[in-house]
């Protein structure tokens, strides 16, 4: 079996591709700071000269929901592609065989009409909300493409839909919006609250997939030989409307749902297409989205003052 090195493998859903890997035998190990700093370029170097992994699995990103996007777009530029270039290079200069970045559905165009398929990732222009954060998962792409040819590394690039699960960021600023919505209501359950405010109009459509799925699904995906991109997700759309109705329900609150409509949509639907998912991999998520919001939820009313500290 492989020697695998993770970035990003302590945070959400690295520790889920950490556990999924090594459940089919290979040795991961996954570094953090300080010994391990991906906007350090020397430390990068001796962390991959050390390890001397086979694959690297580039999770680490600096991310968040709209509110990251939108008030720091430098930020978001700056570390994610700094890290890439320090991670893509360095691992192919060390010797790496293979190296799988995680990509975004937010690396596609904002005005795709119907589900999302591979081919239409370079089409258009990204939307204004998620420009910057799209824009650096899409050069990875480039960077692996570009490596390949000179150095023969593999490059694979999962592009992974709106992630949910145990382990993730609940706070308003940096969380996603299962996270936010679960936090909010499990708030409102608190406060005995008759009123809970979300954002926009509730109209927009997403998909959803467990955190512990999306993870096996890059394990299989490093078990083939599978180098073009590769939509990751359920297939399966649901307004955000539906989304809060059901996290409302699984946490047992009974306020009003109010929707400020100054707050932004961002793009109505964004939904992938995953059949070449199912024929590459042979698999479909087996985590219902009512599933996964019991387990999340379970988790986070236990674990809610350690969850809500995290930044």
């Amino acid at each position: 079996m492989s020697i695998v090195l993770v970035t990003g493998g302590s945070g959400f859903y690295g520790r889920a591709i950490v556990e999924a890997i090594r459940r089919r035998g290979h040795e991961v190990i996954a570094p953090g700071r300080p010994r391990f700093d991906l906007m350090d370029r020397a430390s990068v170097d001796r962390a991959i000269a050390t390890i001397k992994p086979e694959i690297v699995v580039h999770s680490a990103a600096y991310y968040g929901g709209l509110g990251i996007c939108v008030n720091e777009p430098e930020n978001v530029y700056y570390r994610n592609i700094l890290m890439t270039i320090n991670m893509v290079d360095s691992a192919a200069r060390g010797g790496v065989k293979r190296f799988l970045a995680i990509g975004s559905a937010c690396s596609y165009p904002g005005n795709i009409a119907g589900d999302m398929k591979e081919d239409d990732l370079w089409s258009g222009p990204l939307h204004p909300s998620v420009e910057a954060y799209g824009f650096t998962k899409k050069v990875q792409q480039v960077g692996l493409n570009a490596y390949k040819k000179k150095f023969g590394m593999t490059g694979q690039f999962p592009l992974i839909t709106n992630l949910y699960g145990e382990h993730d960021v609940f706070g308003e600023y940096r969380s996603h919006v299962v996270a936010a919505l679960i936090k909010k209501f499990a708030d409102a359950v608190e406060r005995k609250a008759k009123e809970v405010v979300c954002w926009g109009t509730g109209a927009p459509v997403r998909e959803f997939i467990y955190v512990g799925d999306a993870a096996e699904a890059v394990a299989r995906l490093l078990e083939t030989d599978h180098t073009e991109p590769l939509n990751v997700g359920t297939g399966v759309g649901t307004s955000i409307k539906e989304l809060s109705e059901l996290v409302a329900r699984f946490t047992g609150c009974t306020g009003k749902i109010v929707w400020d409509t100054t707050k932004p949509d961002g793009v109505m639907r964004k939904v992938l297409d995953v059949s070449r998912m199912k024929q590459v991999l042979n698999w479909m998520p087996p985590t219902s989205l009512e599933a996964g919001l019991e387990k999340t939820i379970r988790w986070y009313l236990a674990n809610k003052e350690t969850a809500d500290a995290r930044a």
